[in-house]
């Protein structure tokens, strides 16, 4: 990810969870969502790695839905950790809970999760190997049959499909309140930070990690939604 252009340890991380919710059409509704869906899959006492953990909402929402489990959340931003922290005091949803700064291949290997999330996360690597590797040290953590979601932007630039969603997605952040200012500088930041990749090749990079059985629950505009299974 260049960090110059998403800077989650200065303003744009700071920021991040008011922009969003903006930005980010089912975002407020993402995480009840999924929670609901991975429910059952997930044993009493379980434990779930949260890769990108971000400002802490997976966490809260997981952790309030279900507070038998062990959540462990890791990051590379401390700042958004630190905010993670922060909110999960808040909604007294700290119990059972550990932060990392790093990423997913600094996580121990065992023991093993029962479930992991990766929420707006992979389109920031690019696929010159980094977004399989991201999937692979997922898969390497994960028991076999443990449910695992993803959650991101995808598309194909210059197919018929992201040309039409690309401007209606650009429409949607000024129907939100966006100024013509803003809009510009964030349609930067995406030309410039976000490494798409198509559907079909997500799906791809997922089945050569070790993850089958995608279940598509969730798609708008150039947003998706799976889940899939360790093998």
């Amino acid at each position: 990810m260049d960090e110059t252009v998403f800077d989650f340890d200065g303003n744009y991380g700071e920021d991040y969870e008011a922009l969003a919710r903006r930005v980010i059409p089912g975002y407020r509704t993402l995480f009840p969502m999924f929670t609901a869906i991975i429910d059952p899959d997930l044993p009493p006492g379980g434990r779930v790695l949260v890769v990108g953990a971000g400002t802490g909402i997976e966490l809260v929402t997981l952790g309030r839905a279900r507070p038998d489990l062990h959540l462990h959340g890791v990051d590379p931003s401390a700042q958004m950790l630190e905010i993670a922290e922060r909110r999960l005091a808040e909604a007294g949803a700290g119990d059972g809970v550990s932060l990392q700064l790093g990423y997913a291949s600094d996580v121990p290997a065992r023991p093993r999760f029962d479930a992991a999330t990766l929420i707006n996360v992979l389109h920031f690597v690019p696929d010159d190997g980094s977004k399989a590797a991201l999937l692979r040290d997922i898969a390497g953590r994960l028991r076999p049959g443990a449910v695992f979601v993803l959650f991101d932007l995808h598309g194909d630039p210059g197919s018929e499909e992201h040309e039409r969603y690309m401007p209606a997605w650009r429409r949607y952040w000024r129907i939100r309140g966006m100024t013509p200012d803003e809009t510009a500088e964030f349609g930067e930041r995406i030309e410039r930070g976000i490494r798409f990749a198509p559907a079909e090749r997500v799906l791809e990079l997922a089945r050569d990690a070790g993850f089958t059985d995608p279940q598509r629950f969730f798609k708008s505009m150039l947003y998706g939604g799976w889940t899939f299974r360790r093998m």
